[in-house]
């Protein structure tokens, strides 16, 4: 797998002909996938990025299984993440290039700037919903779950997000996430309850706030959250999957500005790996079946709302 490193790192490795003389370079390691360029792909892409022959994707920070970092090696990172942009940057035929910002509205008006081609954490697509972030659009390669990480055993009998009060819980800032949990904490005030919620800056922190006791519950993106139980040697677990949790169809992929000029290009790329397979492999290797959907596509939850009307 090829290990992308981030944007402002001074030397990136290309390929294995540039690694000598590159002091910070790191040996490729292999890659579940097996693309090739597509030149009517390449075509198509913005000029700039045709020019530069390399596009920036911003994510928000380590969030395993999709973003993983690599110990002493700082802003290196490998996942599921990782290894789908760097199949997209094949198909494109150009090179992908990594930049941090810390969350989904800093990403976001990174990207309306210009200064990032796009943005994939993976984001969740919130067009057409109560939750919906203007002038933003999403090319959509998941559908997820949203539940929630506690301890072994669920002390706390958390159950789902509509029943959630008397605890506290931890959401990444500013997410969606977050958004769910201050309007549950004002019905919890209504009925005479509490909830309180967290702030977290990661998905790490967000673990590590419930391993040392400052929240009962993490509630995020489950492929996280399954890969933190997975990694935990059995002291965390997941619970409320079952349930919607405020985030019924929710779809996730990549977030670009509305009417990106980019939006078709990647959304082509994206096809490109559901049709060869390599989209499958990738996500499987990670863990992620139950994140699999059919076809890519843009603005799938705003879709699915038509068709399940809220």
């Amino acid at each position: 797998m090829k290990r992308i490193q981030v944007a402002k790192t001074l030397c990136l490795a290309l390929s294995v002909s540039l690694l000598a003389g590159c002091s910070a370079a790191v040996k490729p390691e292999e890659s579940a996938a097996s693309t090739l360029m597509d030149q009517a792909i390449h075509d198509a892409l913005p000029q700039d990025i045709q020019d530069a022959g390399e596009f920036t994707v911003v994510t928000s920070g380590a969030n395993p299984p999709w973003w993983v970092t690599t110990p002493g090696k700082t802003g290196e990172y490998t996942g599921a993440g990782a290894e789908l942009m760097d199949a997209i940057a094949e198909v494109m035929g150009v090179e992908a290039k990594i930049a941090t910002v810390p969350d989904i509205s800093g990403a976001f008006a990174a990207i309306s700037a210009k200064r990032y081609a796009f943005g994939f954490f993976p984001y969740a697509d919130s067009v057409g919903g109560p939750k919906e972030r203007p002038g933003a659009e999403f090319v959509d390669v998941l559908q997820e779950v949203v539940p929630f990480l506690v301890e072994k055993g669920n002390p706390k009998n958390v159950t789902n997000m509509d029943e959630l009060c008397d605890v506290t819980v931890a959401a990444l800032a500013n997410a969606a996430t977050y958004k769910v949990a201050e309007a549950q904490a004002v019905k919890c005030q209504e009925q005479g309850k509490d909830l309180t919620v967290l702030s977290v800056a990661s998905v790490p922190d967000g673990v590590l706030a419930l391993r040392s006791g400052r929240t009962d519950a993490f509630f995020t993106g489950g492929a996280s959250l399954f890969y933190a139980a997975k990694e935990s040697n059995g002291e965390l677990e997941v619970v409320g999957d079952e349930f919607s949790n405020g985030f019924a169809g929710q779809f996730m992929g990549a977030l670009l500005p509305k009417g990106s000029e980019l939006s078709a290009p990647l959304l082509a790329s994206f096809q490109v790996l559901f049709d060869n397979g390599d989209y499958e492999k990738i996500m499987t290797k990670y863990g992620l079946d139950r994140e699999l959907i059919d076809q890519p596509g843009i603005n799938l939850y705003a879709d699915w709302l038509v068709e399940n009307p809220q």
